[in-house]
């Protein structure tokens, strides 16, 4: 499998965020110190990103975060509900998850 990118911005992603995995490439800003579970953490996103297509994993990532905000009307609460952080946070402090991930693993937290 192939890795994407990982660059460095001033301004993006826009805090309290430091980093995000785009379409390939995983952005952390520089003012964030980045530790190997922040890399994990975005790695996940990014296997998460290849199995659904890449924009089929934004429109349901938006649109699971907007049902969850109208739910609970709590930014940070709806936020943790969206399956595909429930799966990155699980996971990221495991340094083996990736290699052992199975195919479409957050789809059983979208089931939940």
């Amino acid at each position: 499998m192939r890795y994407p990118c990982v660059i460095r911005s001033k301004h993006f992603p826009p805090k309290p965020f430091g980093g995000i995995s785009l379409f390939g490439l995983i952005i952390f800003r520089e003012d964030n110190w980045v530790t190997p579970r922040e890399v994990r953490h975005e790695l996940i996103h990014f296997r998460q990103q290849l199995e659904w297509l890449f924009f089929p994993f934004f429109l349901l990532y938006v649109l699971e975060f907007l049902w969850h905000y109208a739910r609970l009307r709590h930014w940070g609460r709806a936020y943790m509900a969206i399956s595909f952080e429930r799966e990155a946070y699980l996971n990221d402090h495991k340094e083996d998850y990736l290699r052992h991930r199975p195919l479409w693993a957050n789809y059983r937290k979208l089931k939940k």
